[in-house]
C-alpha cells in the first residue's frame, strides 16, 4: 500500500510537469484545466497498471502487455480530464484532437519511463534476493564444515582412533592397517571439503564408509553398517555434508544408545525426476519427546534443511519418520535437474 501511494505520488508529479510543459509550449488557455487533464491521464494509466498489467503480462507477455494497459488509461483518462473541462466525456475524442495527440505521446512516453525503472527495480531486488540466498547458503556451508571438520579432528576422536589402532597392531595388524588408511581417507577428505563447494555422491559415500568403518571399529562389533550406492548414481552432484550429519546421528543415537548395538544404511534411488537419500538405524528410536538427538544433532538436521532449502527451494525435504519395528528413518528427497536416464541405469 505504501509503495503504491509513493508510486501515485510520482505519477502525479510527472503529469504535473508535463502540464507544465504542454502550458508553456502550447496556447491553451488557463492552466488549471490543463493540469487537470494532465492528472487524470496520468492516475488512470497508473491505475490501469496497478489493476490489470500482472494479469496481461501473464497471457501476453511482458513487453506488449504494456500497449492495451497504456490504451486503456489514456481512455479512461480523456474520458474523465473531457467531462472536468469540456463538459462532456467524449470531448477530447471528438473536438480536442490536439490534447489527444498530446496525450498519446506524453502517456507512451511515461509509461516507457515508469515500466522501465519497474523493471530495473525488479531485476536489482532479485539479484538482491539471489545473492543474499547465495550468501547466506556458502555461510552456512563454511560453517557445517568447520563443524564437521573440528569433529572429526578434534583430540577425543583422534586419541579413540590412535589408541584402537595400536591395540589392533599388537592382535590384528591388518585390521590397525586398514583402520590407519579409513581415518587417513577421512581426514583428506574433511580438509579438501573445506576448498570445495561441490561434491558428488559418490565421494560422499566413500568419505561416509571411511567414516563408518573406523566407528565400527572403535564399538568393536556394536556399530554393523549397508551402503547401497547404484553406480549410475555415484556422479550425481550433491553439495557436501547433507549425508555425513544423519550418518552420525544413526551413530551416536542409534548403535550407541543401544547396549546390543545396531545397525546403520543408507540407500540411493532414483525415482522418476527426484533423487531419495535414505539413512536409517533399528536403534532406540524416536522417543515420546520428539527426535532422539541431541542438541548437536538437532544443529546438524536443521542445517541439511537449510541447505535443502537454499539450493533446492521447496521441492527438496529432510523427513524423520519411525522404523519398524524400531529405529529411525531420514530420507532426503532432493530434485534431479538432469535425471538419469533408463538407458543410462
Amino acid at each position: 500500500m505504501i509503495r503504491f501511494i509513493v508510486r501515485f505520488s510520482q505519477v502525479g508529479l510527472f503529469s504535473t510537469a508535463v502540464a507544465v510543459l504542454v502550458w508553456w509550449l502550447t496556447d491553451l488557455g488557463d492552466f488549471p484545466p490543463v493540469l487537470a487533464v494532465s492528472l487524470s491521464i496520468g492516475w488512470s494509466v497508473h491505475l490501469a497498471f496497478a489493476l490489470t498489467h500482472g494479469w496481461l503480462s501473464a497471457r501476453l507477455g511482458p513487453w506488449l502487455a504494456p500497449v492495451p494497459v497504456v490504451a486503456l488509461g489514456l481512455a479512461a483518462g480523456l474520458l474523465i480530464g473531457g467531462a472536468l473541462v469540456g463538459n462532456h466525456p467524449l470531448f477530447f475524442f471528438t473536438q480536442g484532437f490536439a490534447t489527444l495527440g498530446l496525450a498519446l505521446f506524453f502517456g507512451i512516453t511515461g509509461s516507457l519511463i515508469f515500466t522501465t525503472r519497474e523493471r530495473l527495480h525488479r531485476a536489482s531486488r532479485q539479484l538482491a534476493e539471489a545473492e543474499l540466498r547465495e550468501s547466506q547458503q556458502q555461510k552456512l556451508l563454511a560453517e557445517t564444515e568447520l563443524k564437521l571438520l573440528q569433529a572429526q579432528i578434534e583430540p577425543h576422536f583422534l586419541f579413540n582412533t590412535l589408541s584402537n589402532i595400536t591395540q589392533l597392531i599388537r592382535r590384528d595388524p591388518e585390521l590397525a592397517v586398514g583402520t590407519l588408511e579409513n581415518l587417513t581417507t577421512l581426514l583428506r577428505a574433511s580438509l579438501a571439503r573445506t576448498r570445495a563447494g561441490e561434491s558428488t555422491l559418490g565421494q560422499e559415500i566413500d568419505f561416509a564408509a571411511a567414516y563408518l568403518a573406523i566407528q565400527a571399529t572403535r564399538m568393536q562389533g556394536r556399530l554393523r553398517y549397508e551402503l547401497d550406492l547404484p553406480e549410475d548414481l555415484r556422479d550425481v552432484p550433491l553439495p557436501p555434508l547433507l549425508v555425513q550429519p544423519l550418518l552420525e546421528n544413526a551413530v551416536i543415537h542409534g548403535a550407541e544408545a543401544a547396549p546390543e548395538g545396531a545397525t546403520v544404511s543408507f540407500t540411493a534411488r532414483q525415482i522418476e525426476d527426484e533423487l531419495i537419500l535414505t539413512v536409517s538405524d533399528n536403534g532406540p528410536g524416536i522417543s515420546d519427546t520428539g527426535t532422539a538427538t541431541s542438541k548437536t544433532g538437532a544443529t546438524g538436521l536443521r542445517n541439511v534443511r537449510d541447505r535443502l532449502r537454499l539450493r533446492h527451494g521447496p521441492k527438496a525435504s529432510l523427513e524423520l519418520t519411525p522404523a519398524t519395528p524400531r529405529g529411525v528413518n531420514a530420507v532426503i528427497s532432493i530434485p534431479l535437474d538432469k535425471p538419469v536416464s533408463a538407458g543410462e541405469r
